[in-house]
């Protein structure tokens, strides 16, 4: 027979891939997970794991047991979270980079005053890499965005709670004609130069393309960077202009100039995903409220 604690440690082991990090995350020794361990498979006369190296790794017949078990663990986790009536406790909450900065942070101080009792952990990780840490419970939420007004798919074990849309703006050269526009829209960015995230990146770059903006737009020149504060270089020394969502941005560099882009996808939606089962949890709640009353330059509701 298994016990709940049983489960418990192998979904961990399976996550973190090593004795010491599991007990480290469950608060035990590793002389307690390894006596565990031990039980465990005595009780069912089959070994548990196998070391590869200095990690360890389940075997075949223990992740099948995690398969099964690790949403009955996660479920009662959740149960547990949806029943308790305080705010105390830790919550892990994973966001990409910009919603760390403008979003989580300052929510995280407005918690601090009003929520004292709540620890919340941050983790910077994009969408993708967040969605599967709150799926396998290494997280509670998760900051994502969605760019345009793609639909999401539907995923049967999480749901998605507004926090705003993010809209998107130009940034060109405060000397370019551009400049003195109140509003942009894609057929006047023809045959410009333009500063965009790589080529298989998710997000920024695939937005464009996937609305075939580049093939409108016959780009003169595209230079590539990976994070917005590079992108902006590019446009402040008048090589290029580019297209930047609002939230974490922080102050333009002298010589950058934001014009409105006028476009029904010219934005990003921010949303909190957690698992339906912890819908109603008082530390969730706490957080997505703190989250809510963030206001960043230009959100929309």
């Amino acid at each position: 027979m298994i016990d709940l604690l049983g489960l418990r440690i192998l979904v961990v082991l399976e996550d973190e891939g090593t004795v010491t990090a599991t007990a480290a995350r469950l608060g035990y020794t590793p002389s307690n997970i390894t006596q565990h361990l031990r039980r465990i498979e005595g009780a069912l006369g089959a070994p548990m794991v196998e070391r590869v190296g200095r990690r360890v790794v389940l075997t075949e017949r223990a992740r099948g047991v995690v398969a099964r078990g690790r949403r009955l663990v996660l479920e009662l986790d959740d149960l547990a979270a949806t029943t308790m009536s305080g705010t105390a406790g830790t919550i892990d909450v994973a966001a990409f980079p910009t919603a760390l900065r403008g979003l989580l942070v300052p929510a995280m101080a407005a918690l601090a005053r009003e929520h004292p009792e709540l620890i919340v952990r941050p983790h910077e990780l994009e969408p993708a890499a967040a969605l599967d840490a709150v799926r396998s419970g290494r997280m509670q939420a998760a900051i994502v965005k969605t760019w345009g007004e793609g639909e999401g798919i539907e995923d049967p074990m999480l749901t998605h709670v507004p926090l705003g849309t993010d809209p998107i703006d130009v940034l060109v050269p405060t000397a370019d004609p551009l400049a003195r526009a109140e509003s942009l829209v894609f057929t006047d960015l023809r045959d410009r130069s333009w500063a965009l995230t790589p080529e298989g990146e998710p997000s920024y770059r695939d937005w464009l393309v996937s609305h075939q903006k580049v093939l409108t737009l016959r780009p003169r020149r595209i230079y590539e960077a990976g994070e917005f504060d590079s992108l902006m270089s590019f446009v402040a020394h008048g090589l290029a202009i580019a297209a930047i969502p609002r939230l974490g941005r922080g102050p333009l560099p002298d010589g950058v100039t934001a014009i409105p882009l006028r476009d029904r996808n010219a934005h990003r939606r921010i949303s909190l995903a957690v698992r339906r089962t912890s819908r109603g949890a008082a530390t969730i709640d706490a957080t997505r409220d703190a989250l809510r009353a963030v206001v960043w330059p230009g959100a929309l509701g």
